[in-house]
């Protein structure tokens, strides 16, 4: 039955508005897009997993992570099902899905972590707020999909919001934070490259074999301080690209927790879009919330967002003759108040996914 264009086009909408179908495959894209689901799976220093406010007790941070991803997850499935300016209230939002009984630490702020608990008699329940943990508004109750490491079976939890002065959308969640870290410390780098390749659609270069690419060991120092390496000529070509995009999330620690300062020195969060293609875009930033807000509204990031939808739908990188269908694309999605499922209609009924050449060694197997 799907022998026009309209036959699938009738097909795809009836698949994406019928919320009794699970769409797997989109959620997958954003898995992939923001790369939020690798929290679980980023070694931790122990010692150092504790100094950055993290729960050092056996494989709970591990598990916690895993359980975030999950929640990231339902996150996003209740934003597609409003369907509403989708990569901006990804990118913005302040709601989060949280289990209260093992998240609040990791939403929490790390300087407010109590070291040492007050002493009470054996047996008395030591409150969150004793603790140090972030007090969130009472929301909703959500279920979720839990992860097969997550041996508590609940499925349920917490729709909340987080603090605005202190939280914006999935970039600042600990599962994303989490995901943008290595075992020791945060890694700027990391974050700016993402936000360089993802949100504004640049390439940066991988590392030349004749670089040695280390920071100074110097404990007692900010990340900053010590990425001064990276500001070198023969570098800083490179780095200028994600550096000053990375550096505004040092105001997290890289187990995800909000902070103020760094080895006990003020935290510097400053940082700049440079070069993004978008004059009106570019200028200097005084943390990631400022940054976020800004890449959210501009035009270039969601035209660089329906490229990447583009790659992952088609299974290939655009061509200069597929203008045509991203420009169809960006139209549908902007027109549609920023409707994921109407960039979709749009992709997957467009000649370059109904139709494609087959190659010579495909007709062999």
């Amino acid at each position: 039955r799907l022998k026009t264009r309209e036959d699938a086009a009738r097909e795809v909408n009836r698949i994406l508005s019928d919320p009794a179908i699970r769409k797997p495959r989109v959620l997958q894209f954003f898995r992939e897009y923001f790369d939020y689901d690798r929290a679980g799976s980023i070694c931790k220093d122990t010692p150092a997993l504790t100094a950055a406010g993290g729960d050092n007790k056996g494989t709970n941070h591990y598990t916690t992570m895993n359980g975030m991803t999950s929640h990231t997850d339902r996150l996003v499935e209740l934003i597609l099902a409003e369907d509403k300016q989708v990569l901006s209230e990804l990118l913005t939002t302040n709601r989060v899905v949280i289990s209260p009984g093992t998240d609040l630490r990791y939403f929490s702020e790390l300087e407010k972590l109590v070291k040492k608990l007050p002493k009470v008699p054996k047996g008395t329940r030591i409150s969150d707020a004793d603790r140090g943990y972030v007090e969130l508004p009472k929301g909703e109750n959500i279920h979720v999909r839990v992860p097969q490491v997550v041996k508590n079976g609940r499925t349920q939890r917490n729709l909340t919001e987080l603090p605005a002065d202190q939280r914006r959308g999935v970039l600042t969640h600990p599962s994303w934070l989490v995901s943008h870290s290595d075992a020791m410390d945060n890694h700027a780098i990391l974050r700016g490259r993402w936000v360089r390749e993802r949100l504004l659609g640049d390439s940066v270069p991988d590392i030349p074999i004749t670089v040695d690419a280390m920071l100074p060991d110097e404990p007692g120092e900010t990340l900053r301080h010590r990425m001064r390496v990276t500001q070198e000529t023969e570098c800083y070509r490179c780095h200028r690209k994600m550096d000053p995009l990375g550096l505004p999330f040092e105001m997290f620690s890289h187990a995800g927790l909000y902070r103020t300062t760094d080895n006990g020195k003020k935290l510097n969060t400053k940082g700049a879009i440079i070069d993004s293609g978008d004059p009106e875009l570019d200028g200097p930033v005084k943390d990631a919330l400022e940054m976020i807000d800004r890449l959210a509204a501009s035009e270039r990031v969601h035209q660089v967002f329906v490229r990447h939808a583009f790659r992952f739908w088609m299974g290939r990188n655009e061509t200069i003759h597929d203008a045509p269908v991203l420009q169809d694309a960006y139209r549908a999605y902007r027109d549609n108040g920023g409707s994921m499922n109407a960039l979709l209609a749009s992709l997957l009924t467009s000649d370059a996914f109904l139709y494609r050449k087959v190659s010579k060694l495909e007709t062999r197997n």
